[in-house]
């Protein structure tokens, strides 16, 4: 066992610095604000319209909300690592561009720590920069002026987190209904369904540190250049660094009988404002030669230099709500789930402020809505069944998303315009049901559409991949277990 705890520290640390230097984003929207807000969860809740608020799993950990870690499987920790890529064209009324990006999209760590506890740690990509934007104008016959602008970078989030269940009654020989049966001369019999009526409460925080740097560069050259031509050059950069917390609440009414369940789970979490520390560096330059002409450019004068610019950012308040009902047919050895919800943030408040100047980024509120299902042909016990094949073990996810996005944008008319996001999305949840471990790799795609090509303005078309593995130990090597004998 404790080979295999410093297999996973390791691992995490890898991981760690592997995280740092991912480039999620090719979108010019990337240039506003903190830059593109990553939402890709995990491959589970990814391939499920993105819904994760009530979700609750003993072989996953859902960081979207901290309530969830008190549910991870007794003595049976997860490691759990996620892999997203996108693949966009786009597009204006006359012009099209393909990109794509891949990298890691999350690792987490989940510990069930005592009874009724869990404990999460990760770390996950917050927001991407990455852009190129290039505009031309003609100076004279011989002559262009090329502006440029780039966005490089990225601000992530390492979450910490802690859950506790105060409530968790289990009520046994508990009358649900009752059931229609035959017996062997077809007499009809009513036969109760005895079980367990359940409620469950419980309540959770995150401790988010952000940190990162999203950086813009903006460059103007006279192509071609000469000895004589000075060009110019702006380099700014935004360093964040700092802590948020998120509270998290999930509660679950129901009735279990053997095979037979109905689960209602209801799930919330807040974030406050928060202000979280940033610095920011400038440095502006003219020089003669071309960066983008792979040149080697002599630096003819420094025109400003600022450094660790001490200020902050305003992250914004939001707060989410989600159900998930669970249900188990009587004696069909099967699962289905189905789960929505809704999430707001409050970017129209979102500001820097540096020598008590503020800015306001000049964005709107986000709403974004997610409707889900799983089902699980045979689920528990009965996917252990030999006679069962691996088909009918496999979790099938189809889901759709809306969001009303921050982005809010004038168009060639002036009229100013709010940027949609539609999307849907299918998955597969692949069980290892090897050593009775809940191990489990998870695949996804979604397909969306993001904007619009009218009044002059960008539409991304887009095909997201995710990939996601969960590894839990086997029942030869449980986790914090005090052992009787040796």
């Amino acid at each position: 066992m404790l080979k295999s705890k410093a297999t996973l520290i390791v691992l995490f640390s890898l991981f760690a610095n592997f995280v740092i230097a991912q480039k999620g984003t090719q979108s010019p929207y990337s240039i506003y604000g903190l830059g593109e807000r990553n939402y890709e969860g995990f491959a589970t809740f990814s391939s499920m319209g993105g819904v994760s608020m009530a979700i609750t799993d003993s072989a996953l950990v859902n960081s979207n909300n901290p309530a969830s870690y008190s549910f991870i499987g007794r003595y049976r920790p997860v490691f759990q690592i996620g892999m997203s890529g996108r693949f966009s064209t786009f597009s204006t009324e006359t012009d099209a561009a393909n990109k794509s990006t891949f990298g890691l999209n999350q690792f987490q760590l989940g510990l069930p720590i005592k009874k009724h506890w869990g404990v999460g740690v990760g770390i996950k990509p917050y927001t991407f920069t990455g852009y190129t934007i290039t505009q031309y104008e003609i100076e004279d016959e011989d002559t262009t002026h090329q502006m440029v602008s780039e966005g490089a970078g990225g601000i992530r989030i390492a979450n910490f987190g802690i859950a506790y269940r105060p409530l968790n009654i289990k009520i046994t020989d508990t009358v649900y209904q009752t059931q229609t049966i035959f017996d062997s001369i077809k007499t009809k019999i009513n036969k109760p369904i005895v079980g367990k009526k359940i409620h469950t409460l419980s309540i959770g925080v995150n401790g988010n540190y952000l940190f990162g740097t999203s950086q813009q560069i903006r460059s103007s050259e006279l192509v071609p250049s000469s000895s004589s031509t000075l060009n110019s050059r702006v380099e700014t950069g935004l360093r964040v660094s700092g802590l948020a917390y998120e509270l998290g609440v999930n509660y679950q009414i129901g009735f279990e009988s053997g095979s037979y369940s109905r689960v209602l789970a209801i799930g919330a979490t807040y974030a406050p404002e928060s202000n979280v520390r940033a610095y920011q560096d400038l440095f502006s330059k003219s020089y003669i030669g071309s960066y983008y002409k792979g040149e080697s450019v002599l630096v003819v004068d420094t025109i400003e230099l600022i450094t660790d610019k001490q200020g902050t950012i305003k992250k914004p308040e939001s707060f989410g709500l989600g159900f998930e009902y669970r249900l188990r047919p009587f004696q069909t050895g099967s699962l289905i789930k189905f789960a929505g919800d809704v999430k707001m943030e409050r970017w129209s408040t979102f500001s820097t402020s540096f020598e008590n100047e503020e800015v306001n980024a000049g964005l709107q509120d986000r709403m974004a809505i997610g409707l889900g299902m799983e089902w699980t042909p045979k689920w528990g016990a009965a996917a252990y069944d030999p006679d069962n094949n691996f088909f009918s073990r496999m979790h099938y996810r189809i889901g759709f998303n809306y969001a009303q996005t921050e982005l809010k944008l004038s168009d060639n008319t002036g009229t100013e315009v709010g940027l949609d996001n539609y999307g849907m999305s299918f998955g597969l949840g692949l069980p290892i049901l090897t050593g009775n471990s809940n191990t489990n790799i998870n695949l996804g795609v979604n397909l969306g559409k993001l904007g619009t090509t009218n009044g002059g303005l960008l539409e991304e078309r887009y095909m997201g991949v995710f990939f996601g593995v969960a590894i839990t130990p086997q029942r030869n090597s449980l986790w914090f277990l005090k052992r009787k004998y040796d």
